[in-house]
């Protein structure tokens, strides 16, 4: 069995993310990178290894088979790839939102074109329980074909967003979508525009497969209230031809199949969910590294479609109507909603 070395770019999450490798046996921490000096001496600390405070300087030294980039969504993902394919990287895990804009998911998608480089998203959440039991059921058919979904977070669009839309392709295979129908509403409030986004978004998409999803994320969401017992994360109903399933990030997730009489219910709390959830995931990086037949749930191809598809209700937001898969929605008309929604220092 082959031992993976990871190197860390972000000494704020990033070291959460470090902390997740604790207990796996073929895979070893062994450098962090961080601007911020008094950041990076707390990371080293707490981690015992090499800090940096230049990326390429790190990757030259260390020659890590894997790299975590752990940054602000303000700092494009594309940067990391060509230095670390370059360098001899074999995996690159990227932090959502993996855009904020649509040139930026096009620099991504092509930098990952380019160099072949294998690159995963943290999108941890189908590596949770309540993923491992869609995907029995999925091969079982126990739950039928998921033709309905309601899904709905609160918090901001470039945030909680792209971990439901994760959630939501996840429990649809990955499909594209044939139509959607969406409005915004509101612009970010903070001093700095970190994720430049719309402060509210709701949306009706129609997935090729005949599926129907209610989407909703705001920072105020109203779907959320009919979920007792959660905090107002992410919340999805899923209704199958041969049951229901649900999962609430902290209250419960559980599921109903037709004929019989149980409902299984169990507890959930993300403090614990996520730490096992990104062991998992980061598992499952080496596993992914060993045996290409047995490829990363979270690769990039799935969160570029999940970022398409909200940007897709974007631009159904800004001509107002329904729109049909592609067109997919450009910079110039991203910067037009912002403006509209945020003001003209969104540019």
């Amino acid at each position: 069995m082959a031992t993976y070395r990871t190197a860390i770019a972000g000494g704020r999450r990033g070291v959460h993310h470090a902390q997740c490798y604790a207990g796996i046996e073929n895979m070893q921490v062994i450098a962090i990178c961080e601007i911020d000096a008094d950041r990076l001496k707390e990371a080293v600390a707490e981690l015992n290894v090499n800090g940096y405070s230049d990326y390429t300087e790190m990757l030259e030294a260390e020659k890590p088979d894997i790299v975590h980039a752990v940054t602000q969504p303000t700092v494009p993902r594309h940067i990391w790839v060509e230095p670390a394919a370059e360098a001899g990287v074999k995996a690159l895990v990227i932090e959502k939102p993996i855009a904020l804009r649509p040139s930026e998911a096009e620099a991504l998608a092509a930098a990952h074109e380019k160099t072949g480089l294998k690159i995963i998203v943290n999108h941890q959440r189908r590596y949770l329980p309540f993923a491992e039991k869609l995907l029995e059921f999925f091969a079982e058919d126990s739950l039928g074909d998921i033709h309905f979904i309601r899904a709905s977070t609160q918090g901001e669009i470039t945030d909680m967003d792209t971990h439901l839309m994760d959630v939501v392709l996840f429990a649809l295979k990955d499909i594209p979508i044939t139509h959607v129908w969406g409005a915004v509403e509101g612009g970010e409030t903070y001093d700095v525009p970190i994720l430049q986004c719309p402060e509210d978004l709701m949306a009706i998409y129609t997935f090729e497969n005949g599926a129907r999803v209610f989407f909703e994320s705001a920072r105020n969401a109203y779907g959320t209230i009919d979920f007792p017992g959660s905090n107002p994360r992410c919340n999805l109903d899923f209704w199958g031809t041969k049951g229901r399933m649900w999962w609430r990030e902290n209250g419960s997730w559980g599921y109903q199949l037709d004929g019989t009489a149980e409902t299984f219910v169990e507890k959930t709390d993300f403090g614990i969910d996520d730490r096992d959830g990104q062991r998992a995931f980061t598992q499952a990086i080496a596993t992914w590294l060993d045996d290409e037949n047995q490829p990363h749930r979270n690769r990039l191809e799935f969160a570029l479609l999940g970022f398409d598809l909200v940007m897709a209700a974007y631009r159904s937001a800004l001509i107002g109507e329904r729109i049909a898969w592609p067109p997919k929605l450009s910079d110039d008309e991203w910067v037009e909603l912002k403006n509209r929604v945020v003001g003209n220092n969104a540019g």
